[in-house]
């Protein structure tokens, strides 16, 4: 085998030229290419800090004297949040470690901070989580820039993916959770019984496929690769027993040459199956495993015994080397919307004070980094010390960390979730206070116009506005049972703002009907039982219907805001017994015949089931009930919003539920057997939830997407993120500022660009900045298109202080460059 390079999946070598710098022989029939890793999660069942101690530093100290000992050895490591830990625990060995990553031996398979889940947090969240990474190995020296993302163990992942990708510069990723697939110990049931049907796991297994060209909603495609046997497949190499997973005492060395033929024969027919071009991807790399002893060598084996009879030749590199492979190979592969969801749904609404938490760091977050560029705009701005720069970067480095899929998810157990990761996310906080002050109290907006009226007849009250009349009853629990728009049709068919509790036997993962022997049953109704309602003004011009009633024998509590627009605000405070889960109910009159989602990279179509009853989807910030056709026009559609990710569930006959608390703790089967789940919740507290829910009638839909916005922010100014008063304007209503920043590499400020057209639709943006800043004397002089670790692509014009970009995609990067000297604008129009 010759010398390890770096490839990607888009770059021009050519597959000979590939294969001679993997040292693989042209005439080869098949290669498995045998990728070495290791999972490690930053804080899951332990702190970052013991696991350094117990496991990580151990491994990596391992894995470089590998390296060091067999010069043709690659190993990977998915993201830098534990390299970083281990440059600053181990400085006498930097300089070896710089130079494996700079000759591509220490090979990075992305290089973000975590290997994020991609359906709860923030788009911006995602894509600073790959700069960060990127700057940490860039300011140290390291040259390697990954162009993959792997994501071996998040629990689904957004469809909107590859637009975060293509904005990224990334254009190949690996997975291994999908729905419908079978993880060996997840579940109580034969392997017979996968991949479930009508699953995403179903569908690639009938095109004997592994490896796909993932196509997100805005058109962006992305190589990716499934592991369909797990990212740990191969870790049993030479060993026997069970499992090398976390260093236990689950297996022995076995190097013998009989069975380490008859293991990688096994690989190969399986692997087979699922390959459409001559290359498989055998991955080692489950959680916490050290590097495999000799493992070139085994391959050598292998080569020199069985190649000639076998033709297939075997090859340690990395996933990068895999995906340029294949790219050559693209005509054979399938190109599919995939939606890889719902592969768990308990995780959705589990820990909701971490989700908030992670939401309310990172928008505030992206605010003062609106603040900030402002220093640069405006030469009348104090400028700040280097104490508040390591201030920002480290509040920055824990935004994104919680990212992580066992972080935001909160999959962590009690001592985690409640001591590294809250006290992680409460020193962001700190650090943030001290750069920019207190933060700013929300108001629920009103609307324009008088202040709604209410009045109360027996059991009975009613709220009217401008837009809508609502009528709660005490006797049904404070349900919502009449709303209507002014002089329009009645908007909800039975009562709603209903509280449902489930009894079930999920845990942070999974909810109860997740498994064999899950339990999944509605317990009791808020609206069973009486409730007080009162009524008092709000601070935004508008009414606050407060509502106390019962669940499960527990109080709990709802506040509903109505102003002047057609949408109420909900406040949620409850309280549950153990094992529960609780949804607010809202029923349309109109059938559901699908969802239009948000989702981190753009909006989703979903089905209302996928094998699951009821299927649960991530409720990212907002979603509209899609009606199903009917032969009454006008019938109404319901918008929803969150202010914290949650799930969501909907009916054909019009219910939509979201979930506003859950009390999960450990999975069990039948009543009394634990499922393989090892973390668990025990004291909750009182949950809290804020929900917005609007109307519109069907042949609004068109303009669903901007519905949803505008209740998303309005709900986000309730819960007290006030609108970001951006530094650049876009001068079109179909793309919005998603962020604006100071460069990392180059001058001047980042621009990041969102648009809600179609896909395939390109806008030419006329950017300028804001009025007023610095009395005009600032002004644009030149532009550039980059992906999001800020790499030039492409000059974009300007003329007279106006930039003009053409947005094609869901996210756009430009870089500006400003000058001071005063210079007439050209208008932007």
């Amino acid at each position: 085998m010759g010398a390890v390079t770096t490839a990607t999946a888009s770059d021009s070598t050519s597959e000979m030229s590939r294969r001679q710098q993997l040292g693989v022989p042209t005439d080869a029939r098949q290669v498995m290419v045998v990728t070495e890793s290791t999972h490690w999660d930053p804080n899951w069942l332990f702190t970052s800090t013991e696991y350094f101690r117990w496991r990580v530093r151990r491994c990596l100290d391992q894995a470089i004297d590998a390296l060091a000992a067999e010069p043709r050895r690659v190993f990977s490591l998915e993201c830098v949040f534990f390299p970083a830990l281990y440059w600053e625990k181990r400085p006498e060995r930097r300089d070896l470690f710089r130079t494996l990553v700079n000759e591509g031996r220490l090979r990075l398979t992305g290089s973000g901070v975590t290997t994020p889940d991609t359906l709860l947090p923030e788009d911006e969240l995602l894509l600073r989580d790959l700069l960060i990474g990127q700057e940490w190995l860039r300011t140290r020296g390291m040259t390697q820039e990954p162009r993959t993302l792997y994501l071996p163990d998040s629990f689904g992942h957004s469809p909107g993916l590859p637009s975060l990708l293509q904005a990224a510069g990334v254009p190949g990723a690996a997975v291994t959770r999908i729905d419908g697939m079978r993880f060996p110990g997840a579940d109580m049931e034969s392997a017979r019984h996968f991949p479930r049907p009508g699953t995403s796991a179903a569908h690639l297994l009938a095109e004997k496929t592994a490896d796909f060209i993932w196509r997100g909603p805005d058109g962006s495609e992305v190589l990716t690769h499934w592991m369909t046997y797990g990212y740990g497949h191969g870790d049993m190499i030479a060993s026997g027993g069970l499992s090398r997973a976390l260093g236990l005492p689950t297996s022995w060395p076995d190097r013998r040459e009989r069975r380490v033929r008859a293991r990688v024969q096994g690989y190969l027919d399986q692997l087979t199956k699922v390959a459409r071009t001559p290359y498989l991807l055998l991955a080692l790399g489950m959680d916490f495993v050290a590097p495999v002893p000799g493992l070139v060598d085994l391959l050598d084996r292998w080569n020199e015994q069985e190649y000639s009879r076998t033709g297939v030749w075997l090859v340690n590199a990395g996933l990068d080397d895999y995906l340029g492979l294949i790219d050559h190979h693209r005509d054979r592969l399938p190109t599919m919307a995939f939606d890889p969801n719902p592969y768990w749904m308990g995780f959705y609404a589990s820990r909701p004070d971490i989700k908030a938490s992670c939401r309310d760091l990172g928008r505030q977050l992206i605010a003062l980094d609106n603040e900030r560029a402002r220093m640069v705009v405006d030469p009348s701005v104090p400028r700040i010390g280097p104490r508040d720069d390591e201030r920002h970067a480290r509040a920055w480095w824990r935004a994104v960390t919680s990212n992580h899929h066992d972080y935001v998810t909160g999959t962590s157990p009690d001592r985690v979730a409640k001591g590294e990761q809250t006290r992680w996310l409460t020193e962001a906080q700190r650090e943030l206070s001290s750069l920019r002050g207190p933060p700013t109290s929300g108001s629920v907006d009103g609307g324009s116009g008088e202040r709604p009226t209410w009045e109360r007849h027996g059991h009975r009250v009613t709220v009217r506005s401008a837009t809508v009349t609502a009528v709660f009853d005490e006797q049904r629990g404070g349900a919502l049972v009449e709303l209507a728009r002014v002089g329009g049709k009645s908007l909800i068919a039975a009562p709603s703002l209903e509280l449902r509790s489930y009894a079930e036997s999920g845990g942070l993962w999974r909810m109860g009907h997740e498994f064999k022997g899950g339990r999944w049953d509605l317990a009791d109704r808020s609206s069973l039982h009486p409730a007080e309602v009162t009524v008092t003004p709000n601070d935004g011009g508008g009414l606050r219907v407060a509502i106390k009633g019962s669940l499960d024998g527990h109080p709990v509590t709802l506040t509903v805001d109505i102003g002047g627009e057609p949408h109420l605000m909900v406040h949620t405070a409850i309280t549950a017994p153990r094992r529960r889960t609780v949804t607010l109910a809202v029923h349309q009159p109109s059938p559901i015949a699908g969802l239009l989602m948000h989702q981190p990279g753009g909006l989703v179509t979903r089905d209302l089931q996928r094998w699951y009853d009821p299927t649960f989807w991530p409720l990212h910030s907002f979603a509209a009930a899609l009606p199903a056709p009917t032969d009454r026009p006008g019938e109404p559609m319901t918008v929803v919003a969150t202010a914290t990710p949650t799930a969501l569930h909907a009916t054909p006959t019009g219910t939509v539920e979201t979930v506003v608390a859950r009390t999960a703790t450990k999975e069990l089967a039948y009543g009394a057997i634990p499922v393989l789940a090892p973390a668990w919740g025990r004291n909750w507290g009182t949950q809290h939830a804020d929900i917005a829910w609007a109307w519109r009638a069907d042949s609004e839909a068109t303009d669903v997407r901007t519905v949803g916005r505008r209740v998303q922010g309005d709900l986000d100014r309730a819960v007290g993120r006030p609108s970001i008063p951006w530094l650049v304007d876009t001068h079109h209503p179909a793309v919005e500022v998603a962020a604006v920043k100071v460069a990392d590499r180059g001058d001047g400020l980042i621009v990041r660009l969102r648009t809600w057209a179609d896909a395939g639709t390109s806008i030419a943006v006329p950017l300028t900045l804001a009025p007023g800043l610095a009395d005009g004397q600032t002004t644009i002089t030149a532009a550039w298109e980059t992906d999001s670790s800020e790499r030039d692509l492409a000059t974009v014009p300007v003329q007279g202080g106006v930039a003009r970009p053409v947005v094609s995609g869901h996210l756009t990067t430009v870089r500006l460059t400003l000058s001071s000297q005063h210079a007439p604008r050209e208008s932007p129009h």
